[in-house]
């Protein structure tokens, strides 16, 4: 008996597999929070310049509603733009200010309902519903 005990001691066969099951919720915890945070980099920076771009596009407008309707078509063609965005989420907001217009904001805000985020916040609690971004241009 006490060579068995002394042989199982000296064994090392499942020594690797031990170590995997004890770093691997690490290593994976790990990976999917590197994901998430570049998913949501990613998003974030796809709702701001979806908000910029939409300002811009409507600096070639001749009058407001001209104006209106450049920013509208750029905003109604994010999902093709930016394709991490996902065209149902979008809530677009577009305000002159100022008379004749003297400038536009476009504030976009992206529902996470759905997608890696929603599901991040269900293991993490992030509670990020939504991003938002925001652009202002003066004529």
């Amino acid at each position: 008996m006490k060579r068995l005990l002394t042989s199982f001691r000296a064994n090392q066969s499942g020594a690797v597999a031990v170590e995997f099951v004890l770093i691997a919720p690490i290593l994976f915890g790990l990976l999917f929070g590197i994901v998430t945070l570049g998913y949501f980099m990613g998003i974030s920076h796809s709702v701001t310049q979806l908000a910029s771009g939409a300002a811009r596009s409507s600096a070639a407008g001749l009058d407001a509603n001209e104006r209106m309707l450049l920013a509208d078509t750029y905003l109604s063609e994010a999902s093709e733009r930016y394709p991490l965005l996902v065209q149902d989420g979008l809530t677009p907001i577009i305000a002159y200010q100022g008379a004749d217009p003297a400038g536009i904001t476009v504030t976009v805000s992206y529902a996470v309902d759905g997608t890696l985020l929603d599901i991040a916040n269900g293991f993490l609690g992030l509670g990020i519903t939504s991003i938002d971004g925001s652009a202002y241009l003066a004529y």
